[in-house]
This record gives structure tokens, C-alpha cells and sequence, in this order.
């Protein structure tokens, strides 16, 4: 630009360092070089932010320049910064277990490469205690264009990093918490029924890049039965995910365990359970299928005499379960009845099931029919009885993994069904009727 009488202005003020500050727009007033470079650096000084000024051409790179908020900050003097690295402020650090070496790494990274950036890391001010000390990074040029030194913005930003610390140790400690409601919602293995040949599948949902989600609300359990009442299975699906689903879904399996003992028909007691926990559930609803199985008959010499079993199915809205017959082809079985949720007076009707030896009733989740293939197309009951037909030798006293081979042919055709796609959770429950021995 031109000045008034021909003359040129002066290239922009340079501090002694060799470092451009850069130019001061001023609308009314002309100020020498001098003068601009001195508001410059009065302005830096008088900054409520510690900033400092590093000259990366030295070596040890060394602070030449603090100002007045630098030492409130870090309680060092100018006096006592200048001339040393910045490292200086976190000495002693990594043995007090804070992490030094990934932020540094990250600043030496900058300055190699001559680039801006902000970094958080953990500093010790001079009576010892620590901050964290978010400082932002930018290269200045000299009147050549060079880098010779760098200006930090320093900032105290301790309390949001020790909030956000706490936050994630509380999501942690929730985590590990729902984690142990799901073991036990889930578990691993059940005590026998009598009589009856037991698998479980659980799988939880997985996101479309292949990581599980959040705690679900499936849950499944098999409880001993009494005088003259058998087994009862339960498997169930609570909505939503996380802590609080998982919590949820804890008090149906409880209540179901409560009242398991004193209630033989498991309509009757999944009324009751849905009269139990309507307050208690908040907003959220549940599917449950209970299977009470009848006590296998005693033969001559006290054992299973392995005739038909009779199984009293209730389905508080939940999916139909699935009857195999070695003879016959898979069939939905179940009268459907009422969710359960934050509600009162649900009705929830008994179906009796005869199951004759080599017989399975294969239980599940909505997970398995609502499983997606890429094309959106669902798998669908159709897919489930189809999975199931495809099982060769479902019958015989020596099928003796059946009720595994079952419950195997779901999983496999959901996963061949979504491909690599995000799947829901999968619970299967599939109880056989064992086969008695071969009469002579």
C-alpha cells in the first residue's frame, strides 16, 4: 500500500527475538513501530491467560517470554521460568501416575512439523500441586518466514478434567454393575429338569461395526420345581438397554422367583407378576414366556418311564414358541396374552402342550424373527420353523444333543441371515423331552 507523499509503510513491528507480532489495525491513530510493538506486548502481558513465548531455534528450546498471568497460574516467576524448557512443570508427574508422555509426544509432534494445536496436559505449579493445563500451540514467523518461536495460551482447565474423569468412572461403575445384573439375568448354566434335555443360547446385540452394545433386557432361568409340580422356564425381554433396563428386567426375574414356588399355572403367575412390578418399571415394557413342565412319571424301578410330558406354555405378549416333532414339521404353539409394563390387570392365558419323548420346545426373543438381512428383509417365523425343519435326526433315544443342535440351527441362520450387519439380542430357551430307555 502506498502512504500519503509517496512513502511506503514499514514492514510490521519484530520483537528482539526476531518474532513478527503482526500488524494493528488502528482506524484513527498512527503509531510507530516502537510504540505498536510495545501495546502489543503490553496487551499480551495484561491477558487474564497465562501465555509464554518459547524460541525453538535454542537449544533445550527454552521459555524467553511470560507474562504477569503465567506466574499467578504456575506460582514461577519470570525470573525462575526463563531460560528453561516448559517440561520443567511437569517434573515428577509420571511417577505420581499422571500421563505426561502422550501429551508431550503430541507437542514435540507440533513443533517438528512447525504446526499449531492444543493439547491438555498435567502440570505442577511451584508450591506443588497439580492442574491440568490445557495449552494451545502456534507457530510464529520471522520476518523471513521462519519459525523461531512459539506462544502457548495456557489455560487451568483442572475442574472440567476432573469431571469428566468422574463422569467416566461413574459410566464404569455403571457399566460393571448392569454387566453383573446381565450374568445373572443370563446365566451360563441352569440346574436339570427332570426328564427334560435343556440348551440356552444368549448372544447380545452387536452395533453395525461389530461391537457389542449396551446391557440388554433378555433375560432367561429355569427353577426347581416342588411336590408334584415340575420345572419352570422363563425367558423374557425387557425394553430398552443399559443400566437401567437391566435393572428393570431384574425385578421380573425376582418376582417370577418369588412367586414360582406358591403358583402352579404360569399365566396365573405372570398376572401376578405384571400386578407386582407396574410401579416399579417406569416406562418400560416386557415380553415373558413361562413354561411349567410336568414331573416325568416313575416307572417300575423310580426312573423317568419316558412317556409324554405335558408342558403349560403362557405368553405375556410374547413371540409363539416353536413345537418339533421328529415326525412333523415345526409348528408355532401358545396363546398369546398381555404385556407386561406400568400397568395393572393384565390377562394371560395357559395352553397346554404335550410333549412326547423326542419332542422340543424351542423358546425365544424377538431377536431371532426380527433378525435384518442387508435388504431390510426380516427373518421371520418362516425362517425360524425353516432353521428348525433343517435339523436331521431329531428323534431317538441316541439324539442325545438335540435340544444343542436346535438351539445351534437358530443362531447360525440368524447370523447367515444379517450377514454383517448389527443384530438385536438372540435368547433361546429349547427344552426336550428326554427319551426313556428302550423297553426289552
Amino acid at each position: 500500500m502506498v502512504h500519503p507523499r509517496g512513502t511506503r509503510r514499514s514492514a510490521p513491528p519484530v520483537l528482539s527475538t526476531g518474532v513478527r507480532l503482526g500488524d494493528l489495525a488502528l482506524s484513527h491513530l498512527q503509531l510507530s513501530d516502537l510504540e505498536l510493538g510495545a501495546v502489543q506486548l503490553q496487551a499480551l502481558s495484561r491477558m487474564e491467560q497465562a501465555v509464554c513465548l518459547a524460541d525453538v531455534t535454542l537449544p533445550g528450546e527454552p521459555l524467553v517470554w511470560v507474562n504477569d498471568a503465567f506466574t499467578a497460574t504456575t506460582g514461577y516467576a519470570a525470573v525462575e521460568a526463563l531460560g528453561r524448557n516448559c517440561r520443567f512443570l511437569q517434573d515428577g508427574l509420571a511417577e505420581l501416575g499422571h500421563d505426561t508422555a502422550g501429551p508431550a509426544a503430541a507437542v514435540r509432534t507440533m513443533l517438528r512439523e512447525r504446526r499449531g494445536g492444543t493439547v491438555t496436559i498435567p502440570n505442577r505449579r511451584r508450591d506443588g500441586t497439580v492442574f491440568h493445563n490445557e495449552l494451545s500451540l502456534s507457530p510464529l514467523p520471522d520476518a523471513a518466514g521462519r519459525v523461531r518461536c512459539y506462544v502457548a495460551v495456557q489455560r487451568d482447565v483442572t475442574d472440567r478434567v476432573l469431571a469428566q474423569a468422574a463422569e467416566r468412572a461413574a459410566h464404569a461403575e455403571a457399566a460393571e454393575l448392569a454387566a453383573e445384573l446381565q450374568r445373572q439375568l443370563v446365566p451360563r448354566a441352569l440346574p436339570p429338569a427332570p426328564g427334560y434335555d435343556v440348551a440356552v443360547r444368549y448372544q447380545p446385540a452387536t452395533r453395525a461395526d461389530g461391537t457389542r452394545g449396551e446391557v440388554s433386557g433378555d433375560f432367561y432361568d429355569l427353577l426347581p420345581g416342588g411336590v408334584g409340580r415340575g420345572a419352570l422356564a422363563v425367558i423374557g425381554d425387557v425394553s430398552g438397554r443399559g443400566p437401567r433396563a437391566a435393572a428393570t428386567t431384574a425385578a421380573f426375574q425376582w418376582t417370577v422367583r418369588a412367586l414360582s414356588p406358591v403358583l402352579a399355572s404360569p399365566g396365573l403367575l405372570l398376572q401376578h407378576v405384571g400386578d407386582v412390578v407396574q410401579d416399579a418399571v417406569g416406562d418400560r415394557f416386557a415380553t415373558v414366556a413361562a413354561v411349567r413342565l410336568s414331573p416325568p412319571a416313575a416307572g417300575e424301578r423310580g426312573e423317568d418311564d419316558g412317556g409324554d410330558g405335558r408342558a403349560v406354555l403362557a405368553l405375556a405378549g410374547h413371540p409363539q414358541a416353536v413345537l418339533v416333532r421328529p415326525d412333523a414339521p415345526a409348528a408355532l404353539v401358545g396363546r398369546p396374552g398381555t404385556l407386561l409394563g406400568p400397568f395393572g390387570g393384565v390377562s394371560v392365558p395357559d395352553a397346554v402342550v404335550t410333549l412326547r419323548p423326542g419332542d422340543a420346545l424351542v423358546l425365544y426373543t424377538d431377536g431371532v424373527v426380527e433378525a435384518v438381512d442387508p435388504g431390510r428383509r426380516l427373518l421371520g417365523e418362516e425362517g425360524l420353523l425353516a432353521a428348525l425343519d433343517a435339523v436331521a435326526d431329531r428323534g431317538g433315544p441316541a439324539a442325545g444333543d438335540v435340544a444343542e443342535r436346535l438351539a445351534d440351527a437358530v443362531v447360525h441362520a440368524v447370523g447367515r441371515h444379517v450377514g454383517a450387519g448389527p443384530t438385536d439380542d438372540l435368547t433361546l430357551l429349547v427344552l426336550r423331552r428326554r427319551p426313556g430307555p428302550r423297553r426289552g
